[in-house]
């Protein structure tokens, strides 16, 4: 009680010294109820809800297919959203053959990319149901071997992207497009 006491009185001379006004006002009298409510009313914590919560891992974003997840570009995606850029200036051949990239590439990693989620969804499952790490083993090693074919699938659709384009589009695909992105 003394110390809510404290931070209450600690926090009536901030707001006298600095008179915070409007969101400054709000988010100083929020920490300070917040701080008085957690001495007041101390919770009592344990490892119990987290145990029995499988929905927590719902709203987690679905991982990559991939080993190496930032840094490669996406090149055939980028360039058909670009598709019809004028300053790119692809031609109906380049757009023919990055078509036929594009569409080899999805056709080997979308199937790996089902498999690994489904093996990922089983090892959290049973992870979190207290599994052994080594029960888990087979298919941790599954997961990374897959991940590594779509990987290797991905290096080989930019080898192939990048024999199509000419170097004028190369750079202006690197100095305007993926730099905006982070990717350069």
């Amino acid at each position: 009680m003394l110390k809510s006491a404290i931070i209450f009185h600690k926090f009536l001379w901030y707001t006298q010294r600095y008179k915070p006004k409007g969101v400054e006002m709000f988010k100083t009298l929020l920490a300070a109820l917040i701080a008085c409510t957690a001495i007041l009313f101390p919770a009592n914590i344990s490892a119990a809800p987290i145990a029995a919560a499988p929905h927590i891992h719902k709203n987690v974003k679905k991982s990559s297919p991939f080993l190496i997840t930032s840094g490669l570009p996406h090149y055939t995606m980028i360039l058909k959203k670009r598709w019809d850029d004028p300053k790119l200036a692809l031609t109906p051949d380049q757009k023919k053959r990055l078509l036929k990239i594009r569409k080899a590439t999805l056709a080997s990693v979308m199937p790996l990319k089902r498999e690994v989620m489904k093996l990922q969804k089983k090892i959290v499952k049973a992870a979190m149901k207290g599994a052994k790490p080594e029960s888990l083993s087979n298919d941790v090693e599954k997961v990374a071997k897959l991940k590594a074919e779509a990987t290797k699938t991905h290096l080989k659709c930019i080898y192939d992207t990048r024999k199509v384009l000419t170097p004028k589009q190369l750079k202006y695909l690197h100095g305007t497009i993926l730099k905006k992105r982070g990717n350069s």
